[in-house]
C-alpha cells in the first residue's frame, strides 16, 4: 500500500523536465490586509527576493509613500525551512548521526542549488496560482487601475480552490534529503479573515535527492524527523535596534499560564509586540521612535506566526483535514535569537553551508532543532543570550510522540519572570537586536519511504488601524488619551487593570516604579488602546485555526464584481459594475459603496482629513449602477464596492478599490471668458494635508472650458511645453499624460516659472491664461 501511494505521490510531484532549471518565481497573494509573496522554491530568505516576504499591507500604519517600501509595514521579513534527522544514510552509503537540510536566511539562485528547489510540474511549470473568480478589473476614466494578475501558470479554477479561499498559490519543491513538499498558501479577502494568510505543506519521503527523476534513496526510512521554522519579523521597521527590537512570544494551549487567554480558545503562535525605549523622554509604547513622529501610533502593530496543524505521527494528513490527528503539545521548541540563526553560526562566525559542516556540527545544529537554546554549546558557541535564556526554560511534558517539549517563556514576560534583572526595555538587553527571530520546531518522527507528514501555519498580523494611530496619537499628545472612544468608559483602575493583562512588562514595572518616565494616565490610556492590537492579533489567529478546523469552509463571501469601472461626469461620478455570467454569484443578496475624499490613504493634521473610507450607500443585488451626486468639482475621489451574500458574509472591499481618483467636472463655461486655471500658482512642494482643502492636489486643473477646445502650455519665452486634447464635452480639464500629472512632452516634471496656456476652439476662437508653478 504504501509503495502505492509514493508511486502516486511521486507521479504528482516529480514530473519535471530533467533540464528544468530555471530563475526564481515570485507570486504575490493580495486579497485581504495581508499581502504574500510565494517563492516557487519554498524558500524565503530576504535575501533571495525585495525585503519583506509577508506585509500588513492595509492592517496597519501604513502611507502611499510604504507600497514600495519594505519595513514600515513588512509583518514577516523572512523565514527558513530546515529539516533534520538522525541516522541519514547519504547516496554514497554513509551513514550520518544527524544530516540537515532546506534553507534559513541564504542567498540561493535556485538554478544551482542543491538543498531546496522548485520542481516543475508535467507542464514545465513550477508555481501555480489560482483564483475563485476572475480578478476584478478596475478602471477610473478608462484607465485600468487594478493589480497585473495574469501570468505564466494563472488561472480561474473555483474546483481546484481548496475550501472557500479566494485564492490558492501551489508548487511543488524538493529536499535533499530526499523529500518532496507540495506547498498551498490560501488566503481570504473576506472581512475577519483577511488579516492571516495559510501555509499548508505536505512533506513526502519519496528518496529522490536531486532534480533527476530516478530515485537515489529507495526504501530509506527518515529517522527521528524534525522540522524548523526560523521566522524573522519587522512589523514595526528597523528603527533603532534597541528601541523597537522584534519581541518575540509564544502562547501555549497546554499551559495556560503561557499564554494571554480569549475565550477559552488555545492558539500557537509566535509574535511580535510593540516596545518601550528606557532612554525616550516620553512613554514610547506604540510609537516609531527613531521617525521623531511623537502624535502618530507608528509602532502600534502585532504580527506572528501560528501553528494551525502539528500532526502526532506521519498518518497520511491531506486534505479534508483530520484534526484527532493534531499534537496539541506541537511545536515542541520555541526559541528567539539574533537574526542569523545563531545555531548554524560556525566557531569562525561565517553563515554555515552543508556542504562546509562537520558530523559533529551537524549534530550540534540537530540538537537544537530539538531544543533551541538548551542545544546550544555555550562553552563552544559562547552566545550571550543563551545564558540568560536557560533560565527562562520550560521542559512540560511530552508530546504525543514521546518526545520532551522545550518552550521558551515569551519574550514580553521576561521582565515579569526576572524583574530584578530590570529588563523592562529592550535597550536594557544588550544582545537583543530589532532582527530576533523566532524558532519553532515540530517533532519528532519516523517517516518510512512513502509516508506523508501534513504541517500547516498560518502569518498573522493584528493593530489598531491607521485612522486610529493618528486620532488616539492626537488624543495622547495634547493629553486626553483618557477621554478618547471607549476609553471614556473607563476609570483609572480599570484602565491598569486592562493594560496589565495585555502587557506583562508593564504588570511587574508599574508596580515597582520601574519604569524611567512615569505614566501618567494619560500614558496609560494610550498604552491600553495599542496593546488592543494584541487582542486582534489573537483574536485573527483564532480565525485562521478555526478555519482550517472547519477544512477552509468558512462561510462563503459573494465574489466580487468581474468589471467595476469609475468614470467622471459633469453632474456626477458613475459606477458600473458587471460579473461574467460564469461567475455571477448565486448568494448575492445586496452590494456595498464605500468612498475615499482626497486619497485612499489616512492622512490628518488638525481638522483637514483625506482617505477616511466611509459606507455611503447599499443597492439590491440585481442592481448594476450607482450615481453619486454628493461630490464637488476637482475634489478626489476613490470608490469600492463589495458583495454581501444572503448570510451577511462581505466580499473584501479591497478586490475593487480604486486606485486612481475620479473627480466631478464642471460644466462647460458660458464663453472662453470664463476658463480659469486652478490652482494658480500651484505650489507643487505643499503636503497633501495643505493641499486637499481646495481638493486640487498636484493636478492642474482648466475649468468652465468650452465642451471642446485644444489646450497648449507654453513657456514664459514661448517653447512649446505639451499639447492636451480637450473631447470630453466638460468644461474640465487635468493636466496629466499617461496618468501622472504635470508631465511634459518629453516626460519631464515642469520647472518653477511662469505658464501661459493658449486654449482654442475648433471654430478658431481662443483666450490666454497665465499660470505659475512654485517648486
Amino acid at each position: 500500500m504504501k509503495q502505492k501511494k509514493l508511486l502516486i505521490l511521486i507521479f504528482l510531484l516529480t514530473f519535471f523536465l530533467v533540464s528544468g532549471v530555471h530563475a526564481q518565481i515570485v507570486k504575490l497573494v493580495k486579497v485581504g490586509k495581508v499581502e504574500a509573496r510565494v517563492y516557487d522554491h519554498g524558500c524565503q530568505s530576504a535575501d533571495v527576493y525585495e525585503r519583506g516576504m509577508v506585509k500588513y499591507f492595509r492592517g496597519s500604519y501604513v502611507s502611499k509613500s510604504d507600497e514600495n517600501s519594505t519595513s514600515p509595514i513588512q509583518l514577516i521579513a523572512e523565514a527558513g525551512l530546515l529539516f533534520g534527522a538522525r541516522n541519514w544514510v547519504d547516496t554514497n552509503g554513509h551513514t550520518w548521526d544527524a544530516m540537515i537540510t532546506g534553507h534559513c536566511a541564504r542567498l540561493r539562485d535556485n538554478d544551482n542549488d542543491v538543498y531546496q528547489f522548485a520542481v516543475p510540474d508535467e507542464e514545465g511549470v513550477p508555481i501555480k496560482r489560482i483564483f475563485a473568480y476572475p480578478p476584478p478589473q478596475i478602471i477610473v476614466d478608462g484607465v485600468h487601475c487594478e493589480p497585473s494578475w495574469g501570468s505564466s501558470g494563472d488561472e480561474v479554477a473555483p474546483e481546484k480552490v481548496w475550501g472557500t479561499a479566494d485564492v490558492m498559490v501551489e508548487s511543488n519543491v524538493r529536499m535533499s534529503m530526499g523529500l518532496d513538499v507540495k506547498q498551498r498558501v490560501l488566503a481570504w479577502s473576506q472581512p475577519g479573515h483577511d488579516d492571516y494568510v495559510i501555509w499548508d505543506w505536505t512533506f513526502v519521503n519519496t528518496g529522490n535527492v536531486d532534480r533527476d527523476p530516478e530515485i537515489e534513496l529507495p526504501g530509506q526510512t527518515l529517522d527521528s524527523i524534525y522540522i524548523a521554522r526560523i521566522t524573522e519579523a519587522l512589523i514595526n521597521g528597523t528603527g533603532d535596534n534597541k528601541v523597537l527590537a522584534t519581541f518575540a512570544g509564544t502562547t501555549e494551549d497546554h499551559d495556560t499560564s503561557l499564554s494571554y487567554p480569549q475565550d477559552d480558545d488555545s492558539l500557537r503562535i509566535d509574535y511580535v509586540t510593540p516596545l518601550r525605549a528606557g532612554s525616550s523622554s516620553k512613554d514610547s509604547y506604540g510609537l516609531k521612535v527613531d521617525a521623531g513622529i511623537w502624535n502618530i501610533l507608528t509602532g502600534a502593530r502585532f504580527g506572528g506566526s501560528a501553528v494551525l496543524f502539528a500532526p502526532k505521527s506521519t498518518d497520511v494528513q491531506q486534505f479534508p483535514n483530520t484534526s484527532e490527528s493534531n499534537d496539541p503539545a506541537q511545536p515542541s521548541m520555541h526559541t528567539s535569537l539574533l537574526a542569523e540563526p545563531s545555531w548554524m553560526l560556525l566557531h569562525n562566525g561565517v553563515l554555515a553551508d552543508f556542504n562546509t559542516m562537520t558530523a559533529s556540527e551537524f549534530v550540534d545544529a540537530y540538537e537544537v532543532m530539538v531544543k533551541g537554546v538548551f542545544g546550544i554549546d555555550t562553552t563552544i558557541l559562547n552566545f550571550q543570550e543563551a545564558y540568560y535564556m536557560d533560565s527562562l526554560y520550560d521542559v512540560y511534558d511530552t508530546t504525543a510522540s514521546g518526545a520532551s517539549t522545550f518552550y521558551e517563556q515569551p519574550i514580553d514576560r521576561w521582565g515579569e519572570l526576572d524583574p530584578d534583572r530590570g529588563y523592562a526595555y529592550a535597550s536594557d538587553i544588550a544582545w537583543l537586536r530589532w532582527d530576533q527571530q523566532c524558532h519553532c520546531s515540530i517533532g519528532p518522527y519516523q517517516m518510512e519511504f512513502g509516508d506523508t507528514l501534513r504541517y500547516v501555519f498560518a502569518y498573522v498580523g493584528g493593530a489598531i488601524n491607521r485612522k486610529n494611530s493618528y486620532l488616539a496619537g492626537e488624543a495622547w499628545d495634547n493629553g486626553s488619551a483618557a477621554s478618547y472612544s471607549w476609553l471614556a468608559e473607563m476609570d483609572s483602575a480599570q484602565m491598569v487593570e486592562e493594560l496589565k493583562k495585555r502587557d506583562p512588562i508593564f504588570n511587574v514595572y508599574y508596580d515597582i516604579g520601574g519604569f524611567n518616565t512615569t505614566l501618567s494616565l494619560n500614558d496609560i490610556a494610550k498604552d491600553l488602546l495599542v496593546a488592543t492590537g494584541k487582542d486582534s492579533l489573537f483574536h485573527n489567529g483564532m480565525n485562521a485555526q478555526r478555519n482550517f478546523n472547519m477544512n477552509y469552509e468558512i462561510p462563503e463571501s459573494p465574489a466580487p464584481p468581474s468589471v467595476f469601472e469609475v468614470a467622471s461626469g459633469p453632474d456626477m461620478i458613475k459606477l458600473e459594475w458587471s460579473y461574467e455570467p460564469a461567475y455571477e454569484p448565486s448568494n448575492l443578496a445586496f452590494f456595498k459603496i464605500y468612498r475615499a475624499q482626497g486619497d485612499y490613504v489616512y492622512e490628518k493634521q488638525g481638522e483637514i482629513v483625506i482617505g477616511d473610507w466611509q459606507l455611503i450607500d447599499s443597492v439590491d443585488g440585481d442592481a448594476d449602477s450607482y450615481e453619486d451626486t454628493d461630490v464637488v468639482v476637482a475634489y478626489d475621489y476613490y470608490y469600492a464596492i463589495t458583495a454581501v451574500s444572503t448570510s451577511g458574509v462581505e466580499s473584501g472591499m479591497f478586490l475593487t478599490m480604486t486606485l486612481e481618483a475620479a473627480n466631478l467636472q464642471s460644466y462647460p463655461g458660458d464663453g472662453l471668458e470664463m476658463v480659469r486655471v486652478v490652482p494658480n500658482p500651484l505650489n507643487v512642494n505643499s503636503s497633501a494635508r495643505t493641499r486637499y482643502p481646495e481638493g486640487y492636489g498636484l493636478k492642474l486643473s482648466f475649468v468652465e472650458l468650452p465642451p471642446e477646445c485644444t489646450i497648449t502650455i507654453l513657456t514664459e519665452s514661448g517653447n512649446l511645453v505639451t499639447t492636451i486634447e480637450h473631447t470630453n464635452l466638460s468644461g474640465t480639464e487635468i493636466w496629466e499624460a499617461r496618468g501622472q500629472f504635470l508631465l511634459t512632452d518629453s516626460d519631464q516634471q515642469p520647472m518653477s516659472g511662469i505658464y501661459i496656456a493658449h486654449i482654442e476652439t475648433p471654430d478658431g476662437e481662443y483666450v490666454a491664461r497665465k499660470f505659475a508653478i512654485v517648486r
